[in-house]
């Protein structure tokens, strides 16, 4: 297993790491089916930039999600060296499809999150940070693949872990 860590700035290091797990068995034991459409990019939203321009409120894009359906969906720090591939999912959640909820209607609830874990990815990283959604009716479809991808991914941000996956800690090599 190995860890990387994003966005460490020279004299504030420790404020800005985050811990990467990448451990290619976990991947193999938790992915979704090969046939099920969340693994079709062509399946999920476009990319969508968090906050607006001042980086004070959410953007427009989220305000024009649409709000009759559920899903999956992610938060991700989009790196500015290498854009078109450098991005680092920090948090997955679902929405599921119901009269109460809808996809549009939780990524705006993110806004106010007092959770100290979403405070600190919006205070270290709001000007990266972008978003992505799956869109599903099925509410079944929609808490299995979560738990499938928060279980593959392992997402720094995600404060519980489905099933409660035990992380060994990291060895350092030296």
């Amino acid at each position: 297993m190995s860890t990387y860590r994003a966005f460490i700035a020279e004299n504030d290091e420790k404020l800005f790491e985050v811990t990467y797990y990448h451990k290619p068995q976990r991947w193999f034991d938790n992915t979704v089916d090969s046939t099920n459409q969340i693994m079709n990019e062509q399946n999920w939203s476009s990319e969508i930039k968090y906050f607006n321009n001042s980086h004070d409120a959410i953007s427009d894009e989220i305000n024009n999600i649409p709000n009759d359906i559920g899903g999956v969906y992610m938060f991700y720090i989009k790196g500015i060296c290498l854009p078109f591939i450098e991005n680092y999912i920090v948090y997955i959640g679902r929405c599921k499809c119901t009269d109460k909820q809808n996809i549009r209607k939780r990524a705006k609830e993110y806004f106010a999150d007092n959770r100290p874990m979403i405070r600190t990815m919006f205070r270290h990283w709001k000007e990266h940070l972008y978003y992505r959604y799956y869109p599903d009716t099925d509410n079944n479809n929609i808490d299995s693949n979560e738990i499938k991808l928060i279980r593959t991914i392992l997402p720094p941000f995600n404060e519980v872990i489905p099933d409660k996956i035990e992380i060994q800690p990291t060895i350092s090599a030296f």
